[in-house]
């Protein structure tokens, strides 16, 4: 049986209240992950499925950041995030579908997505990761994080979902070689990783572009 989607609207309504904690153990992860890939001059970098983007301000704290764009296919998240940089021409976003980008023309340094491709089937999966390396410049780096089926997480969204408080029905705990093995296709992977301190615990994979196409 297929699994109703996430409801993203009432996500970004209504975040949860530990979010914030997690947000800041999650943000300095990838900043770390990223590392020297930060400190090109005027360095660019593209969210997909940023909505009202959780890492935004760590990045544009950064002296070198030129451009932060967004992609999301939730209209309402991404119009909370206008919201917050009306005046920021660092910052764009545009309404898309993360598994098919083709607004987005430009090649961007870094190409990341934080919880995105655990919603979708396999073949979906591989084809949101096809679509981080199109939007990769050639020698660019692509960084995906996913949850994955540790026994930490495993208890507790047991424990969330039998207390009816799991709000994302569609998201897909993924094993390292599934991801790896799409990343590979495009690039060679040069990180791997498990952010334990989040509880729900979530796999990183850094990869370098070979091309920059998929």
């Amino acid at each position: 049986m297929t699994p109703d989607a996430t409801d993203w609207d009432t996500y970004y309504k209504r975040p949860a209240r530990l979010a914030s904690v997690t947000r800041r153990i999650s943000a300095a992860r990838i900043l770390r992950t990223l590392g020297p890939r930060l400190a090109k001059p005027g360095v660019r970098i593209c969210e997909l499925g940023g909505a009202n983007s959780c890492f935004i301000d760590d990045f544009l704290a950064l002296p070198n950041v030129g451009h932060y764009h967004v992609v999301d296919l939730n209209a309402y998240g991404v119009e909370l995030l206008n919201r917050r940089f009306p005046n920021d021409s660092r910052v764009s976003a545009e309404v898309a579908n993360a598994l098919d980008p083709t607004a987005s023309v430009e090649k961007y340094d870094i190409v990341y997505s934080v919880g995105l491709i655990e919603h979708f089937d396999r073949a979906g999966t591989a084809r949101c990761i096809d679509a981080h390396f199109r939007l990769v410049r050639a020698g660019g780096a692509v960084l995906v994080t996913f949850p994955t089926p540790t026994l930490p997480y495993r208890a507790i969204r047991g424990a969330a979902e039998l207390l009816k408080v799991w709000s994302f029905p569609d998201e897909r705990p993924l094993l390292f070689d599934e991801v790896a093995s799409s990343c590979s296709q495009h690039g060679r992977i040069e990180h791997q990783s498990i952010n334990r301190a989040i509880g729900l615990t979530q796999g990183y994979i850094l990869t370098s572009s070979f091309d920059g196409r998929a």
